[in-house]
């Protein structure tokens, strides 16, 4: 097994300014990439690619120590030999002085026997062609072979690169002898860890796919839906496939004969995998083999975001510092991220309905390892209550402004969520002690505003403006221990207009005509006095 090595942006720049491909997949070297250099023709070559041929794809099995400067040489030096990374066969060297006075000096005698050998060999073919002339001279002709017509004695392999590619059955392509024309294509997929899917379409025939994998396995197509109901598309795919390793792909026609343009399709997916929302916790494990990024191995799960409800997404580990990605339809979602120890949290309250992709990576990168991930819901909001007897609740949900202490229990990782309700101005202040663990606490307006407090130890405090009449929510959750805490609510009513005295005869109408007098007051009314010195 050679040592690949893994390409390096600096130590490799001269190389990786080629801009030079996998000569069998196509795909770019890019750095962090494993390559291995052929000791015998210098073709540079993923290790996928090494691996799935047993070695250099022109056939040798030994690899060269890694040299960015004859990695370079032998690019510039390819002539006869395709392929990117490839240079021509060196010349056979020239026999030197040193070598020629090594070599065994051969006497006039020795020469004068290999002649007499030569001659007599020679004699002897002669004769043994004479007499088959004379044995076959009289005897009948036989019956002559049948003339079958010239044409390939195999399919002719095509290298595929990911996306479509454009073939036509007929002609000059390979027939097999019931009559079925076949073309083949070769496909090196990775080790991203993305599922394969190959797929032929074609609305001048019945086509047919067969894709043997690098076990050797053949696997055969099944048909699919090709275009709409009035179309005369027609496909059949193989699909759920992974790498690394060699694909061969061999399209042909179901009824022999048949003949026309077909269109191959090779995708590249993601793999996504269902995350529940029962609760359950699902193991995982980030390999070699797993999707990268950025030099990051990574995982993506998927769920349906229920709106009104907080998500809490727990990912623990213990041989690796793990990070949480999440996308949702509207693109990237805003959340309270609380990184534990061994772990990472994420918490957030979907606004609207869809699915949600959550991504599992490292921090570090080129980490591996097993992990963890829960995805807990919170309870779903409670039905808001007529208006008129919202007006009259100062609260409800199990907080009360002005009330005791609720005393509640939490388990690590956990939440729980209160409710209360208010008016639009309303100085809403919240306070939460712990017993044993570091809490955390969120008030969710009724806006959806989220207004996290800032960790003290085992005791938390926010207050807020509610900007809007309605409900609001408080959510009580834990860093990393459990125990016992309480929360309080305090709320102070907006200050209004109505409770502001006036003073009396504020509201007498001014007159039209600054130069008329009003008219006096009534009797017993009171009638305010100017102010001045006299």
């Amino acid at each position: 097994m050679p040592d690949f090595h893994r390409l390096d942006p600096d130590a490799d720049a001269v190389f990786l300014r080629r801009t030079v491909a996998d000569p069998l997949s196509r795909v770019a070297f890019l750095p962090t990439n494993a390559v291995a250099l052929c000791a015998t023709c210098g073709l540079v070559s993923l290790r996928e690619t090494w691996d799935a041929c047993g070695g250099c794809p022109n056939g040798h099995a030994s690899a060269a120590p890694w040299s960015a400067a004859e990695a370079a040489r032998a690019i510039s030096a390819r002539a006869d030999t395709s392929g990117d990374g490839a240079r021509t066969a060196p010349p056979p060297r020239a026999a030197t002085p040193a070598a020629a006075a090594l070599a065994p000096p051969v006497d006039e005698p020795s020469r004068r026997t290999g002649l007499w050998i030569a001659l007599g060999v020679g004699a002897l073919l002669i004769a043994a062609l004479g007499a088959a002339y004379v044995m076959n001279r009289d005897a009948p002709p036989a019956d002559a072979p049948p003339a079958v017509a010239a044409g390939p004695s195999a399919p002719q392999a095509v290298v595929a690169e990911a996306g479509e590619t454009e073939g036509t059955l007929g002609g000059g392509d390979f027939r097999t002898p019931d009559g079925h024309f076949q073309d083949l294509y070769t496909f090196a997929a990775d080790s991203s860890g993305r599922t394969l899917a190959f797929t032929v379409e074609s609305d001048a025939f019945y086509p047919d796919i067969v894709v043997t994998g690098p076990d050797g396995q053949p696997v055969e197509g099944e048909t699919v839906t090709a275009g709409d109901a009035s179309s005369s598309l027609r496909g059949v795919a193989v699909r759920n496939l992974r790498g690394p390793g060699v694909y061969n792909v061999l399209v042909s026609a179901r009824r022999p004969g048949s003949e026309g343009a077909y269109t191959l399709r090779i995708r590249a997916d993601e793999v996504v995998i269902a995350l529940p929302t029962t609760g359950r916790q699902v193991t995982g494990e980030l390999t070699a083999r797993s999707p990268q990024v950025d030099g990051r191995y990574r995982d993506t799960y998927s769920f349906a975001g229920a709106v009104g409800r907080e998500h809490t997404i727990t990912v623990r580990s213990g041989v690796f510092t793990p990070t949480i990605v999440l996308t949702g339809p509207a693109g990237a979602v805003r959340g309270e991220s609380a990184p534990t120890t061994g772990g990472a949290v994420f918490r957030f309250t979907p606004d609207r309905a869809g699915t949600y992709r959550a991504v599992v990576s490292t921090r570090e990168a080129r980490r591996t390892g097993a992990y963890t991930v829960l995805l807990a819901l919170g309870p779903a909001p409670p039905t808001p209550p007529p208006a008129a007897a919202a007006a009259d609740a100062p609260s409800a949900g199990g907080l009360r402004a002005g009330a005791a202490p609720v005393r509640d229990t939490l388990a690590a990782g956990d939440t729980r969520t209160y409710t209360a309700s208010g008016r639009i101005g309303d100085r809403v202040s919240v306070e939460v002690r712990a017993s044993g663990f570091t809490p955390t606490l969120t008030v969710v307006g009724p806006d959806g505003q989220r207004t996290p407090a800032v960790a003290d130890g085992d005791r938390v405090r926010v207050s807020v403006t509610l900007p809007s009449d309605g409900r609001f929510r408080v959510i009580v959750g834990s860093t990393g221990g459990a125990g016992g805490y309480t929360v309080s609510l305090e709320q102070r009513a907006a200050v209004t207009s109505a409770p502001i005295p006036r003073l009396p005869g504020a509201d007498a109408p001014r007159p039209a005509d600054p130069g008329v007098e009003p008219p006096g007051p009534a009797e017993g009314e009171y009638r305010p006095q100017p102010l001045g010195n006299n």
